[in-house]
């Protein structure tokens, strides 16, 4: 007879913490072993040593056709083709919209290529307007795009509108700040797939790609100041040009601060060995800390990602956006700087002046005005179920919650070397504020080119082949679809103005 089988008991959170030995090769060729968090290599903890960017909402929005308001005799398919585009993009908005957060960075890729597609066409049909080689047509209405906002506070998230303005100044305006939202989520998801990448050179790659979206993203807002605003115009305040500016301040705030992220070795090796016994989570052969020359570049650096978010929270300083994003820009300001005091101290240390080492370290915590422990304690476990279940809002903080974990190991262990064996006095924080280095850039913004049609796609468009059974056959929805997307009523709708 045969015994019954004992009940398996439930994973714990230590149990999801076994780790694993996986044979390596390092920088130099040779075999390493090394210990690795195996269930975590994926998840929460490498996932939460940097939060960063912003995790943009993007905007949805209405069906509208161009055929019923413009016409060309020299481009006759022209607005028939920036119809079909435009649908693609709206459709894929919206079934981005309800897909899941962990599904929704698969379709960016998606995204991006349709609104590089859709892009050169609404630009080519707004300087052919202004040219003559495009005309309005009789329609009563005039050509009025809605788009809903993801950037203007409301009470509720759920109680964002449509905002409906007429004129095509307001549907570019809409499509370059979504193709630089897009961008800046394509440079999350690489930095979190780079942070569980375990092989240096697929990791820098990584890394590197996200901060070309990221300085992209810089770009094109940039070039969106440089559209012409319609005089009285009521554009909502995702497109305000203080809004537009401060966005692009932050995409090159996280852009330099991902340049750190590269050099900095402390966040993955206490990630490694975060909730192990001392010595077991050890990594073998860690790489050096910055020290010296280096080390005051990286703080440099830090400080000039500071000073590019403290940029961008001044220029919102009227603007009623989202209170998340100004939360997220505090974080960053605040973090970039105490990460700058990190580096000194690490190279302070290094060169034996330990009590000065431990001096940056207190003056890095009272900048991020560390909370207290039961308090960060609760934070952190929010923070871990929100990766478990894939939430797109976790990270709002923009890394504060590791970078206390990262100071909080330094101090500690310091002050024992400094009890045992150093027994030098602690130096003062006013001091050492007045000692804080200025920024320098590592990063310079080049001006975005919009994509432009070749001469291939402008004689197509010239064809009138088929013309008449394409835009019958194009469907612009049902009644219940126009229902459904019909705009509310918005006191920020301006009905005057514009071209048309």
């Amino acid at each position: 007879m045969s015994l019954p089988r004992a009940r398996r008991r439930p994973k714990s959170s230590r149990g999801r913490e076994r780790t694993e030995t996986r044979q390596l090769h390092n920088y130099f060729g040779k075999r390493v072993f090394i210990t690795i968090i195996g269930e975590y290599l994926n998840t929460s903890i490498l996932d939460n040593i940097f939060t960063m960017p912003y995790p943009f909402t993007l905007p949805t929005t209405s069906a509208i056709s161009f055929i019923t308001n413009f016409n060309s005799p020299v481009f006759p398919s022209l607005p028939l083709v920036a119809s079909e585009h435009r649908g693609t993009v709206r459709n894929l908005l919206k079934s981005y919209k309800r897909l899941s957060p962990s599904q929704q960075a698969t379709q960016l890729p998606q995204l991006l290529t349709a609104l590089t597609t859709y892009l050169p066409n609404l630009l080519f049909l707004q300087s052919s307007l202004h040219s003559g080689d495009v005309l309005p047509s009789d329609s009563p209405k005039p050509f009025t795009p809605s788009w809903r906002t993801n950037l203007s506070n409301t009470t509720f998230p759920s109680a964002a509108k449509r905002i409906s303005h007429p004129g095509l100044d307001y549907e570019l305006a809409f499509t370059l700040s979504t193709l630089a939202y897009i961008h800046t989520l394509l440079a999350r998801s690489q930095f979190h797939e780079a942070l569980s990448n375990i092989f240096p050179e697929k990791k820098q790659t990584l890394l590197n790609n996200a901060i070309q979206n990221l300085l992209t993203a810089s770009g094109i807002f940039t070039y969106t100041l440089t559209l012409p605003q319609v005089p009285g115009s009521a554009f909502p305040v995702d497109l305000c040009p203080a809004t537009i500016s401060a966005l692009a301040s932050l995409s090159l705030a996280d852009a330099t601060l991902l340049a750190v992220v590269k050099q900095d070795p402390y966040p993955n090796y206490l990630a490694l060995s975060s909730g192990k016994k001392e010595g077991s989570g050890y990594l073998y052969a860690p790489p050096t800390a910055p020290t010296g020359v280096k080390a005051l570049l990286l703080s440099r650096i830090c400080i000039a990602a500071s000073v590019h978010a403290e940029k961008a929270l001044g220029s919102l300083v009227t603007a009623d956006v989202v209170p998340e994003l100004r939360k997220y820009l505090e974080s960053l300001q605040k973090v970039a700087r105490a990460k700058a005091c990190r580096f000194l101290a690490i190279d302070a240390e290094a060169s034996g002046r330990v009590g000065e080492g431990i001096g940056w370290i207190i003056l890095a915590r009272n900048i991020l005005g560390e909370k207290g422990k039961m308090k960060r304690e609760f934070l952190e476990r929010r923070e871990a179920r929100g990766i478990e279940k894939a939430d797109s809002t976790w990270g709002l903080d923009a890394g504060r919650l590791e970078e206390v974990r990262v100071l909080e190991g330094l101090e500690e262990k310091w002050r024992r070397s400094n009890d045992a064996v150093f027994f030098q006095a602690i130096e003062a924080e006013v001091g050492l504020a007045a000692r804080i280095p200025s920024g320098r850039e590592v990063h310079s913004v080049k001006s975005w080119e919009p994509p432009t049609l070749d001469a291939g796609q402008k004689k197509g468009l010239r064809r009138e082949d088929g013309l008449a059974e394409r835009m019958e056959a194009l469907g612009w929805g049902s009644g219940s679809e126009e229902e459904e997307e019909r705009p509310a009523p918005s006191r920020r709708a301006n009905t005057e103005g514009g071209y048309y």
